[in-house]
């Protein structure tokens, strides 16, 4: 935190950062979090803070390791999950009759994701990793957490290593995951 207390002192207090890895990939979050807040504008503050917003994969392996550990950023970050939300910046674009593009970081128009179909075509076409498209078809609603890790919209989401952790998360809770999800759309929707 930046803060110029007049105009020949400056204080800069240090911050507290939570690692996470998956396989040899490490992600940094920054403690305390941003929010509660919508998702435009807490993607604004990361955004401000020169930081990356995190993907809903990055988001699996936090929350895996906050249900692996007794911390209290491990407490806290549960306890957020209960009474609010945890943000992924991992766009979906539905597209009636056929599916979900998904992409990480959507732009933001008017305090909304925003996607183009077009766009996202395009960088399917080229390759990009990033982009990935699941057709409609795919599970939501209750399942088990066998169901949910070989879902295709989760795998398409998060992949199957984090689909695995999210089985492991669903795992300590007395109730079936549940997948709130789009099934169909009567016009594009992001």
């Amino acid at each position: 935190m930046h803060t110029q207390l007049n105009k020949s002192l400056q204080v800069r207090e240090g911050r507290t950062e939570l690692d996470t890895f998956h396989g040899d990939q490490r992600t940094t979050f920054i403690y305390p979090a941003y929010g509660p807040n919508t998702y435009a504008q807490v993607g604004e503050l990361i955004t401000k803070a020169n930081l990356i917003k995190p993907t809903m994969a990055d988001t699996v392996d936090l929350v895996h390791a906050a249900f692996h550990s007794d911390d209290k950023y491990s407490k806290e970050i549960r306890e957020i999950m209960k009474n609010y939300w945890l943000w992924a910046f991992t766009g979906n674009h539905y597209i009636p009759g056929k599916g979900v593009y998904i992409a990480p970081d959507p732009e933001i128009r008017n305090g909304r994701p925003f996607m183009e179909e077009s766009e996202l075509v395009k960088r399917l076409e080229a390759h990009d990793p990033s982009v990935r498209f699941v057709p409609f078809g795919f599970k939501t609603g209750e399942m088990t957490p066998n169901e949910l890790s070989r879902n295709p919209y989760i795998l398409a989401l998060v992949g199957e290593e984090r689909a695995e952790k999210l089985v492991e998360i669903a795992s300590k809770h007395k109730n079936k995951p549940y997948l709130l999800g789009v099934t169909s759309v009567d016009r594009p929707s992001t």
